[in-house]
């Protein structure tokens, strides 16, 4: 395995940091040894070469806020379900302060749908 070197700019710390620059994964999947070999990247370069960091994040909820679900209940059942929302715009999870919330099915009632 290579190691790269990486110094702090933090001089009061002193001390350097050793990032391997390539890493194995090794594990056996029904009796066969499998080997998975990756370079270590800095994930914002390459979302960056890949064009992926141009555009503004998204806003985690719809602009309707005011409880009028037909916009997003696509199939006027009055239950929302996570696909029906994802398709509106919102992001997941929908917590139990969001107003979404109790148009949806929290099937283990741990306040959040989506996770």
């Amino acid at each position: 395995m290579i190691w790269e070197k990486i110094c702090t700019s933090i001089e009061e710390l002193n001390f350097v940091i050793f990032i391997p620059v390539n890493s194995d994964v090794q594990y056996t999947l029904m009796g066969n040894k499998i080997v998975d070999t990756f370079d270590n990247v800095n994930p914002d370069k390459v979302n960056e070469s890949l064009g992926l960091t141009d555009s503004e994040p998204s806003n985690s909820t719809s602009s309707n806020t005011n409880g009028d679900i037909s916009s997003v209940d696509t199939n006027g059942n009055g239950q929302v379900t996570i696909k029906e929302a994802k398709a509106a715009g919102f992001s997941m999870p929908i917590t139990s302060d969001h107003w979404l919330y109790p148009y949806m099915r929290d099937n283990d009632n741990d306040g959040m749908v989506g996770e």
